[in-house]
C-alpha cells in the first residue's frame, strides 16, 4: 500500500478494505503495530502532516523497504491454512436434519450473491474508469476475476448442495441417516 505513495494508517486500512479485503485483512491492531516494527526496522519512515489543526502521520515506504518488498514479491507464496466453518458443518450435517443443512447452504448463498454482486460493482464502478494505461490496472483486474470466479463457483456449488439435499430427504425434517 506504501509503494505508491505515502499514506496514513487509516488510509492503509481503508485501502485494504476497498482492494485485498476479500483475500486479506488487517485489523487496526495489526497495521499500526506493523507500521511502528517497520519503521524501527527502517523499512519506512513517517512524518506528521497537519490537516487543519490536525497532524496525520503519514507512512512513506524506503529503499530499504522496497528492497525488501521486491524479495517477498519474489518468493514462492505459502499456502494459508483454510478455514471454513460451513464445510465443517456440513461434514457433521448426518448429525443434524437435512433442512438445518439446507438453511445452513441457502445462507451462504445469500452471502456469497451478495458478495459477487459487489464485486461486479468494484468491477464496473472502479475499474472501468481506470485508464488501460495505468500500471496496476491488469494485475487488480486479475485478483478481481480470481474473485468472481471463486464466488461463481461457490455459488454453483452452493445450488448443487442444496438441490442434492433435496432431491434426497424431500426438505423432510429429522432424517439423520
Amino acid at each position: 500500500m506504501l509503494f505508491d505513495k505515502p499514506r496514513s494508517g487509516y488510509s492503509i486500512k481503508s485501502n485494504m478494505l476497498e482492494s485485498t479485503s476479500r483475500f486479506w485483512q488487517e485489523s487496526d491492531a495489526s497495521i499500526y503495530p506493523m507500521l511502528k516494527t517497520l519503521e524501527a526496522e527502517g523499512k519506512v519512515t513517517s512524518k506528521n502532516e497537519f490537516v487543519g489543526k490536525r497532524a496525520k502521520k503519514m507512512f512513506e515506504i524506503t529503499q530499504t523497504g522496497k528492497d525488501e518488498f521486491l524479495a517477498w514479491m519474489a518468493l514462492p507464496a505459502e499456502s494459508e491454512t483454510h478455514r471454513d466453518e460451513l464445510l465443517l458443518k456440513l461434514f457433521f450435517g448426518a448429525n443434524t436434519t437435512p433442512d438445518e443443512t439446507i438453511k445452513q447452504l441457502r445462507l451462504k448463498l445469500q452471502q456469497s450473491q451478495k458478495k459477487r454482486a459487489q464485486l461486479t460493482i468494484v468491477q464496473i464502478d472502479t475499474l472501468a474508469q481506470i485508464p488501460d494505461t495505468h500500471t496496476h490496472k491488469l494485475f487488480w483486474e486479475m485478483a478481481l476475476k480470481n474473485g468472481l470466479m471463486h464466488y461463481d463457483a461457490q455459488i454453483n456449488w452452493l445450488i448443487d448442495s442444496i438441490n442434492c439435499l433435496e432431491n434426497k430427504f424431500g426438505g423432510k425434517n429429522g432424517n439423520k441417516n
